[in-house]
């Protein structure tokens, strides 16, 4: 009797399925990836981490800051992954090629994760990766050195400091658990703070204060000196080296999870604040606005064709932290920080047009475990990336995507981009 209850609920579960999924005819049309860069080589020498650490650090084969050859095959494979989505979808047919279109910053690893992402997006097509040249500044990233934003760094500074009542020493100190966790994991001691080292700069060394520089509101402190050496641990670890073999204890992933809170306030305050945000990631928001309206409103500057149905944008973590910071969006995967943006993470924008009529945009933040990383598991809808649906604030509505329709969008985004507003 149990047994064919069980089959009665079981068929009626899945008429209901059957039914809401063919009542469901939404229709995907345009989608904008907006991605950090992949797995890349630390940006200091090992011998400077090293003053930073009890242990050595592992070698990379390739110059500081560059994308690695596992960084390329990850970055390959989330690409691989968004074709599989997208051809179920229905946005993406094979051998489309003009549906697919890349930009990238100038850096080297940004453009080797387009053209990584480019191959694996559009198989077998000529997909060039966009940009606006080496030695030129992009708008899209560097809005002030490309002289199209005029910044205030006073004012910058001023709303930094606002946020943590003028009061950086006050506000690191408020962090002492997460710098002693950290301090005993780089000097290999039982518990932090650890006895200083000769030749040796510890957490605690570094003194909470504004420093002057390209930032707007640069800092300095504990939160800055963990934010360059835990996205080193990353991306060591990401890259598959064995810090177990230079001797590191007790590195593994729910360490690395700790490590990461440092990192995260540091980009908050910096990055994140209203003032920085918005003279950072305008332009950049406008741009992408002018984008998923593409095809469904006259607009002036998207990126790419009007034809192109996918748009991957090759940037940096700061890229996606001060778009995220000025669109006040959150997300947390498992295993890392709230907002913390893996190596391939990306903020994923989607135009849709529902079954009712209306357009709609769907924002979600998708990476790689560190498993996945680390692992270089291949990547399909039986083993996918991380992903996490995305809350505009102004316009998203209680519904499963968090739809917000496309004019709610436009104004949210003209509001928040505007000096004035």
């Amino acid at each position: 009797m149990r047994l064919s209850l069980r089959i009665v609920v079981a068929a009626i579960a899945l008429a209901s399925a059957t039914s809401t999924t063919a009542a469901w005819a939404d229709t995907l049309e345009k989608v904008v990836i907006l991605s950090r860069h992949g797995v890349r080589s630390a940006m200091s020498s090992p011998e400077r981490l090293e003053e930073a650490s009890a242990r050595p650090w592992p070698r990379f084969e390739v110059p500081a800051g560059h994308l690695t050859a596992r960084g390329e095959t990850l970055v390959a494979r989330m690409g691989d992954y968004y074709r599989q989505y997208y051809v179920a979808q229905g946005l993406l047919k094979p051998g489309e090629c003009s549906a697919v279109y890349a930009w990238a910053n100038v850096t080297q690893r940004t453009i080797a994760t387009g053209k990584a992402y480019a191959a694996a997006l559009a198989p077998g097509c000529p997909v060039a990766v966009n940009t606006v040249g080496e030695g030129n500044h992009d708008p899209m990233f560097e809005p002030v050195k490309a002289g199209i934003v005029k910044a205030d760094h006073a004012l910058a500074r001023a709303a930094v400091a606002g946020r943590v009542g003028d009061d950086l020493t006050a506000w690191s100190a408020s962090h002492r658990q997460e710098a002693e966790q950290l301090d005993a994991l780089l000097m290999q001691c039982d518990r932090g703070p650890c006895p200083p080292s000769p030749g040796k700069r510890r957490v605690f060394d570094a003194k909470p204060g504004f420093v002057d520089g390209e930032e707007l509101a640069g800092v300095s402190g504990p939160e800055a000196f963990a934010s360059g050496v835990t996205e080193s641990l990353l991306m060591a670890w990401a890259d598959g080296r064995d810090f177990a073999g230079l001797g590191w204890k007790g590195l593994d992933e729910e360490t690395l999870t700790r490590s990461f809170f440092l990192h995260q306030a540091e980009f908050d305050l910096r990055l994140r604040t209203p003032y920085v945000a918005r003279t950072l990631a305008g332009h950049l928001a406008d741009r992408i606005l002018a984008t998923v309206q593409s095809g469904a409103k006259p607009n002036a500057a998207p990126i790419g064709p009007a034809e192109a149905k996918l748009v991957v944008i090759s940037g940096h973590d700061g890229t996606l932290a001060s778009l995220g910071g000025l669109l006040r969006m959150e997300w947390t995967l498992p295993g890392y920080q709230p907002n913390q943006i893996q190596p391939g993470g990306a903020l994923v924008f989607e135009r849709w047009k529902r079954d009712d009529g209306v357009r709609v945009i769907r924002v979600r933040f998708t990476g790689q475990s560190l498993s996945q990383l680390r692992d270089m598991t291949p990547l399909d809808a039986k083993t996918p990336p991380l992903l996490a649906p995305v809350f505009i604030q102004g316009c998203g509505t209680a519904t499963p995507a968090f739809d917000c329709r496309l004019e709610d969008f436009e104004a949210v985004v003209r509001h928040v981009t505007r000096a004035d507003s």
